[in-house]
């Protein structure tokens, strides 16, 4: 075949699929390797497109490791560790225990396997330090590649929502300032917004109860665990002044009767019935979804005029701050020492960062869930956009697109198919400096990681319970407060700054 054809070829998209295939097999001959997976209850499944796509590209086959009944992901991983026969890849949500288990001889290192055979994944640590950061163990090897989100281009998740009409009918602005805020939840409470004569609206809600007093203090620039300051030193939120200054404040939302009083107790459900029911005045709640009641029929039908829009945080002493960010990554998956051909099954890692793969994990396959337009820019089908009783991100998923393996989410697969108007209040977010980086994942060693999570599990349950005492009104903080950081401190709270801090150093420096 003369060069001028191939490339006319090419150019057509007939030949793309076979030049895929040439460049990327793994195997001259079909292979199969076992895969322990379950994310969010879904086991592995080889049938999803998108790992069939995998195959024909580089004739790895993956198969499910475990039964396809076994949905919860950490009671399958220590059924495989306790049988002594592991599967030659092990996807897990919780990386610590992949690390912990590379360094007690359970898992591969990779470092030497990706300087050898792993091309993309090495040009990928390369362009990115602190993504390989990520992937580095406390004993300087990498036991596993780590499921990335494009953190780059999106790190805002959350952000805070206000009901615009509320706010045209009281005839107030939009809250700028910390005091401006405590205005309109005041004039939320006691104007009637929603029109029914009755004193029940509630000013701000939450639905996370996990985080909800997060958020709140967060909204004050107040941490609730470790983080580090400006002078890369780790401290613990709640013994720090922003902390003692945002508690009063929230306590005081809660005793005038702004803060939802089932804010502990309401449960995930809240955010639906505090809107629904026309109740609802503010909240701090992830972009896509909260941006979708906008467009949904029954609340158009039922609520006149309604409309739930993403602001700015409220300005409090020179800053704003959304106190939930994505992290770098979650999970991953690595190489066990039970691995049949570790070079293979490195190879086939590395498949997911190339230009193919990247594209398959995000997009599915093309013609089926995407096409390119003229500009070669990706765009989902009907077949995800449209999908009769599930939304587009079901469809995705039934098709093994986001599936946790170690790969590069694209910031513009979510863009393709969420709310253009939650992207763009994400986008704002991120461009004003709003988001509040978490901590890095550290990693610990052995004895440090004993430690650390004994102190820390302490930490949570005594902050946790303090912080509903005191915004509930069942204890008096300025008569407690000594109390509790004393009880932190007896806990072990130094010694686990101590070990943070060597942790972060460590990350920071990429020392052993």
């Amino acid at each position: 075949m003369s060069k001028k054809i191939v490339l006319m070829l090419a150019a057509m998209g007939i030949l793309q699929s076979n030049l895929y295939s040439e460049n990327y097999k793994v195997s001259k001959k079909p292979m199969e390797l076992s895969i322990l997976a379950v994310q969010n209850g879904k086991v592995f499944d080889e049938n999803w497109s998108v790992f069939k796509e995998a195959f024909k590209d580089t004739n790895v086959k993956l198969k499910s490791y475990s039964s396809k009944n076994l949905t919860d992901e950490m009671q399958a991983f220590n059924l495989a560790i306790s049988s002594g026969k592991l599967p030659d890849i092990i996807s897990l949500a919780y990386p610590d225990k992949l690390e912990s288990l590379g360094m007690d001889g359970g898992m591969v290192s990779l470092n030497k396997l990706i300087d050898e055979h792993a091309p993309n994944i090495k040009k990928f640590f390369e362009k990115y330090p602190r993504y390989k950061m990520d992937a580095v163990a406390a004993d300087g090897n990498i036991y596993f590649i780590p499921d990335y989100y494009d953190w780059y281009a999106m790190k805002a998740a959350q952000g805070v929502f206000i009901r615009k009409d509320w706010l045209k009918k009281l005839n107030l602005e939009t809250p700028e300032t910390m005091e401006d805020f405590y205005n309109v939840m005041k004039a939320f409470k006691t104007q009637d917004p929603n029109g029914n004569g009755k004193a029940d609206e509630v000013p701000y809600f939450d639905r996370t109860v996990e985080f909800a007093d997060k958020e709140l203090l967060g909204l004050f620039g107040a941490e609730m665990g470790f983080f580090v300051n400006k002078d890369n030193k780790v401290e613990f939120g709640p013994v720090t002044d922003r902390y003692k200054e945002a508690m009063p404040e929230v306590m005081k939302w809660y005793k005038e009767g702004l803060i939802d009083p089932e804010i502990f107790t309401r449960g995930f459900q809240g955010r639906d019935y505090m809107l629904r029911n026309n109740l609802g005045g503010m909240t701090f709640d992830w972009f896509a979804s909260t941006a979708a009641y906008n467009e949904d029929k029954d609340m158009k039908e039922k609520i006149k005029d309604f409309e739930f829009v993403a602001i700015a945080p409220p300005e409090y002493k020179g800053g704003r701050y959304a106190p939930d960010a994505r992290a770098t990554y979650l999970g991953g998956w690595g190489i066990t020492v039970g691995a049949k051909d570790p070079v293979a099954t490195i190879k086939y890692l590395d498949y997911w960062f190339s230009e193919k793969g990247h594209e398959i994990s995000n997009w599915g396959v093309e013609g089926d869930t995407f096409v390119k337009d003229e500009n070669g820019k990706n765009k989902f089908t009907d077949k995800v956009m449209k999908a009769d009783g599930m939304n587009p991100l079901q469809v995705l998923r039934g098709e093994g697109v986001q599936f946790r393996i170690g790969a590069l989410q694209d910031y513009d697969y979510e863009k393709a198919w969420g709310n253009p108007q939650a992207s763009k209040w994400a986008e704002m977010y991120m461009e004003k400096g709003y988001v509040v980086d978490p901590m890095p994942t550290l990693k610990y060693t052995p004895e440090e990681n004993k430690k650390v999570q004994k102190i820390n599990s302490q930490l949570i349950m005594a902050v946790k319970e303090m912080n509903q005492k005191w915004i509930l009104g069942a204890s008096d903080f300025n008569e407690t407060y000594d109390g509790f950081v004393k009880r932190l401190n007896d806990i072990g709270l130094q010694e686990a700054i101590k070990i943070n801090q060597e942790a972060y150093d460590r990350f920071t420096k990429g020392e052993k």
